[in-house]
């Protein structure tokens, strides 16, 4: 019988399993799977479960076998469109591959058709892109609704453009190689310099500044106001893995305190760079948190994990601001 990880459309799972693998060493730890799995809507415990429901082998660890046979037996009508993605992935490479010898030595008229047909394949993906989107960001945010409030831990890398704001978020996790196209001829980096240049010159039309007349908001007293806190925090290499630990603690009592409305972190890809951002309804209530145990066990770990100390900042902001987006949500985002 053909093992799973080689039938038709699970060759991404593969590359999933690739980005999810941080060490290299072909396997996903219970650490490697919560940090690439979590989603902002399963807490540590849900993603656990999920963990040890793949691990059918029992070896406190996944292979590419067992991931690849759960994702298998879920795909359902999703099935004809992971093996299509894969055709697609292998004609854009030879796509590529072909006009970047070839474009170079086409007339000026041949250039222009190239450069149309690459610009409409975009228009029809992105297309596709913003329908699956908006289903992802619906079911997504309905499953946050149902989570009543608890907080997820999870860590972002910066953002990466992008119309669909949980795609955005999830760009957090390594990009894909599934479409890999070498650039070491001439002809692909002169192929490539070209498509740059014209690229460049669609995103000085599409991104041209434009300002809009500020709203005047009217109101009689600043009283209904959120704290905003952001919290920069150095950690030094071999502190890495304790200084997580102790930082999912603290979430976690910090998540359950009086007036915490969202909690969230931030890591920078290839740095020790941590950013942690807090809500709270009150420059009371964040200043009553600050001072309790949580908090100041958390401060007094910091000293061992930092290589220098946290920079804290806080500002007050109108309340209305912020509600809608984070109302009935006491979680990360």
């Amino acid at each position: 019988m053909e093992p799973v990880e080689t039938q038709k459309g699970m060759s991404i799972f593969l590359d999933v399993f690739r980005r999810a693998d941080k060490n290299d060493d072909n396997c996903l730890s219970v650490d490697e799977f919560r940090s690439f799995f979590a989603d902002g809507v399963l807490n540590t415990e849900d993603l656990d479960m999920l963990f040890k429901e793949i691990d059918t082998h029992k070896t406190t660890n996944i292979d590419t076998g067992e991931l690849c046979s759960y994702f298998s037996k879920n795909l359902g009508p999703y099935r004809d469109i992971y093996a299509g993605l894969e055709d697609i992935n292998a004609s854009v490479s030879t796509a590529l591959l072909t006009t970047a010898k070839e474009y170079p030595e086409k007339s000026f008229q041949d250039q222009f058709s190239v450069r149309f047909l690459l610009k409409e394949v975009q228009n029809q993906l992105g297309a596709l892109l913003q329908t699956v989107s908006a289903a992802s960001d619906h079911l997504e945010a309905d499953a946050v609704k149902k989570r009543n409030g608890k907080t997820q831990v999870h860590f972002e890398e910066p953002k990466i453009s992008s119309t669909a704001g949980w795609i955005a978020r999830r760009t957090r996790r390594q990009l894909s190689t599934q479409t890999s196209v070498p650039f070491d001829s001439e002809s692909m980096n002169s192929f490539f310099l070209q498509v740059n240049r014209l690229q460049e010159l669609v995103d000085k039309i599409e991104n041209k500044v434009q300002i809009d007349p500020v709203d005047e908001e009217i109101v009689t007293d600043d009283s209904s106001q959120v704290m905003l806190v952001a919290r920069k925090l150095c950690v030094a290499d071999s502190q890495d893995k304790a200084f997580r630990s102790v930082l999912r603690t603290y979430l976690e009592a910090a998540g359950k305190d009086e007036g915490c409305q969202t909690l969230s972190v931030r890591s920078y890809s290839g740095t020790s760079n941590f950013v942690l951002y807090e809500i709270w309804e009150s420059e009371e209530l964040w200043k009553s948190h600050f001072a309790s145990d949580a908090s100041k066990a958390f401060r007094r770990s910091n000293v061992d994990h930092l290589e220098k100390p946290e920079i804290l900042s806080s500002m007050a902001i109108p309340a209305s601001w912020i509600s809608d987006s984070t109302a009935g949500f006491n979680g990360t985002t």
